[in-house]
């Protein structure tokens, strides 16, 4: 499978790229492997590009003020993370730690950026599955055990 092919057909979160979309992107991508236990993102820095999860699985922290870093979700294959900073020109909302050894591909700002404008309708698809993925951070359940540190 391309990198075209997975962008297109195994990500939801770029679901309906057309294939010279999905190709543009594919060909701005840089594909970076993380070793298990190495810091993708770090929370509270620039991202400079969308992330795509090719092979393998990472896990997201979060660290509220005055309270210790707990794992929110894990993410495997075809999932992204990334997507809030570049849209909403922002940081890092979360520090990502490969739990394996992980094959990321990442999509430049620009070229992300690219794809979207003049798409007011994709713009707004990309913000309400944003949204979603917040819903659950927003809720904040207390958590069945004390939170965990992230793995160094």
């Amino acid at each position: 499978m391309t990198v075209t092919e997975f962008l297109k057909d195994k990500v939801p979160f770029l679901s309906g790229l057309s294939e010279v979309e999905a190709a543009e992107l594919a060909g701005s991508a840089e594909q970076v492997t993380f070793k298990a236990g190495k810091t993708v993102i770090m929370q509270g820095v620039t991202i400079d590009g969308l992330h795509v999860i090719a092979s393998g699985q990472v896990s997201v922290w979060i660290k509220a003020q005055g309270k210790p870093a707990a794992e929110v979700a894990k993410l495997g294959p075809g999932d992204v993370f990334g997507e809030r900073s570049i849209i909403e020109f922002g940081v890092a909302g979360a520090t990502i730690k490969a739990v394996e050894e992980t094959l990321v591909f990442i999509i430049g700002q620009d070229a992300f950026l690219k794809m979207i404008e003049g798409h007011p309708a994709r713009k707004e698809f990309f913000l309400a599955q944003i949204a979603e993925r917040r819903k659950p951070l927003t809720k904040n359940p207390a958590p069945a055990a004390p939170p965990q540190t992230p793995p160094k």
